[in-house]
């Protein structure tokens, strides 16, 4: 069903792209997304991430240095693997914080950040949540879960 799901977020995230000219957050990320979307924790754990990933790109690396094209991309996706390193060293010695608190992939809050650095934050999210929540529907229909 993995590869179900990447196919149709990546199909859904083509057609929305064409339809209404906004870009899901990397290609990919739809279909991890609704593979978790059971799992409120992880997708707010994963948000949150990628949204400190943009503030950290948008705000820090891109005042020392020029950011635009590969290396932005590059510098944002490690920026965001970076964060995810952190997060799951600093999560599991919290005493309050849940079991499930994880962020989903290693490169995922990257791709959400360097998509809302091109198109703006809540267009990002939005497009992004229309594509997953397209993409469990169609897996709720086969039969996943």
């Amino acid at each position: 069903m993995i590869e179900l799901a990447l196919g149709l977020g990546i199909a859904f995230s083509l057609v929305l792209t064409e339809l209404l000219g906004l870009a899901s957050a990397g290609m990919v990320v739809p279909g991890y997304l609704a593979l978790y979307l059971d799992q409120p924790a992880r997708v707010a754990a994963t948000w949150t991430v990628a949204l400190a990933t943009w503030a950290l790109v948008r705000y820090g690396w891109a005042r020392l240095v020029v950011v635009y094209g590969r290396r932005r991309f590059g510098l944002t996706v490690l920026t965001g693997f970076l964060l995810n390193v952190a997060a799951n060293q600093i999560l599991p010695i919290l005493p309050q914080a849940p079991a499930d608190l994880r962020v989903i992939g290693h490169i995922v809050p990257g791709l959400i950040a360097n998509t809302a650095l091109s198109q703006g934050i809540w267009p990002t999210v939005v497009a992004t949540f229309l594509v997953a929540g397209a993409v469990r529907i169609v897996l709720v229909l086969v039969g996943w879960r």
